[in-house]
């Protein structure tokens, strides 16, 4: 256990910095999904949230002087996601922390970086994954409900070779308009290598290398103009392989229980060790709002 005397960044007022963007900003382009993620605060280990949406449209006439009649109405529903630990490790002796290789001024503070560095990738994998999410028991580590597990509503299959309006072009513009239907705003396509190049295919693919205004996605995005709007397409290096999925960004926070920090963990023998810790977790506002595509 630290002893109480030790310094660390618990004790230096002028450590101001939320950690939590650090990790989001490092690296954007390698984190789309995470850096695209409005905060919100959690406050429990499982975080709930309410979702709600409006009864459908009708012709609403009505005869003068009737008496009113009321109808049962829908109330909010309840939705949680259990939040995960994050944690990433770096121990150096104290003899490589004096050797200064070369191009490091300190080993300790390059491999916290790179802790950090590794840990928002990881964080990107959980978040835009199939996991379900897990409880957790003694022994067991809390695990979160990835982004792809969410979707229900509006999921969708296609064949590569698929002709007409089974081709993924067409499937892939029908879940474009289902998201709209269910009022929905698609903004954002997630893909992985494999479905970048086929939406590039596309015949409404035609407006390319377009600079992003948001700073999350600095690096050139293709563009998909569709009949509901303009999509950004967006290459992720941890999506699922086969899966295309289409976000209204609003619909999505990071539920953040405890913001990114370095611990400085107690010293062994001749070693300094350092623990990057985060907890968080999804949540997922409206599925009905986003949708998935599967090819095969």
């Amino acid at each position: 256990m630290a002893s109480g005397t030790a310094v660390s960044s618990f004790h230096v007022p002028t450590n101001r910095e939320d950690l939590i963007d650090v990790v989001t900003n490092i690296s954007p382009t390698e984190t789309p999904f995470l850096s695209s993620l409005g905060k919100v605060k959690a406050t429990a280990a499982y975080h709930e949230w309410s979702t709600d949406s409006l009864a459908a449209a009708t012709a609403n006439a009505h005869i003068e002087g009737a008496d009113y009649s009321f109808a049962v109405r829908t109330t909010p529903s309840r939705n949680g996601n259990y939040a995960q630990t994050f944690r990433n490790f770096a121990e150096v002796t104290d003899l490589e922390r004096e050797l200064n290789p070369a191009g490091i001024d300190d080993m300790y503070a390059y491999q916290m970086a790179k802790a950090m560095k590794e840990q928002a990738r990881d964080m990107e994998k959980a978040l835009i994954g199939t996991g379900t999410g897990a409880s957790g028991a003694s022994g067991t580590a809390r695990e979160l409900k990835g982004a792809l597990a969410w979707i229900s509503t509006n999921t969708a299959t296609c064949a590569l070779t698929g002709t007409g309006t089974g081709s993924p072009e067409y499937i892939f513009n029908t879940n474009l308009q289902n998201i709209w239907k269910e009022g929905g705003d698609p903004k954002v396509t997630y893909v992985d290598g494999s479905g970048k190049r086929l939406i590039s295919g596309f015949t409404a693919s035609a407006t390319k290398n377009v600079m992003a205004s948001d700073k999350e996605l600095v690096n050139a995005v293709d563009i998909y103009q569709s009949d509901f709007g303009t999509v950004k397409i967006v290459a992720d290096r941890f999506m699922i392989a086969n899966k295309i999925f289409t976000v209204t960004p609003d619909l999505w926070k990071l539920a953040v229980v405890v913001p990114t920090r370095k611990i400085e963990a107690a010293k062994v023998a001749s070693t300094t060790r350092g623990v990057v810790e985060t907890v968080a977790t999804l949540e997922c506002r409206q599925e009905k709002g986003n949708g998935l595509v599967t090819t095969s």
